[in-house]
């Protein structure tokens, strides 16, 4: 390999800056780094809607689950009719059981009560 002067150079071609005086100056394209801040931004944005949609749907879910489980795990001395709502309350013994009556139809009133729910069609049930 022969000696040149710094500004010569035999592999100019795959140099990642000009190699001699005479050659264009190279600039970084500023637009593109833009575009891509604002592409990130964007898809970032859209990937938190949907998980927050996401987050929001398992949260109904878990709460209808919930619903779900209170009443089938309830006791039942009548046979449930779709459409219908439905009253849970608590024994002091820690079982849950379903009536007709509401809170204010009876004589314990709401200390006991848990809620309300209804029998959806497809035998869901769901806060009334």
């Amino acid at each position: 390999m022969k000696d040149l002067p710094d500004n010569i150079t035999d592999i100019a071609h795959i140099l990642p800056y000009a190699s001699n005086v005479g050659a264009p100056k190279i600039e970084p394209d500023h637009s593109l780094a833009g575009w891509k801040q604002a592409a990130v931004h964007n898809a970032n944005k859209h990937y938190k809607d949907k998980f927050d949609e996401l987050k929001s749907q398992f949260e109904q879910f878990a709460e209808e689950f919930k619903c779900n489980e209170l009443m089938y795990n309830a006791e039942m001395r009548i046979k449930p009719v779709v459409g219908k709502v439905y009253h849970l309350y608590s024994r002091s013994t820690g079982v849950n059981y379903v009536s007709l009556f509401a809170p204010d139809e009876r004589m314990g009133g709401r200390e006991d009560f848990i809620g309300s729910f209804k029998l959806n069609y497809d035998n869901r049930w769901e806060p009334a």
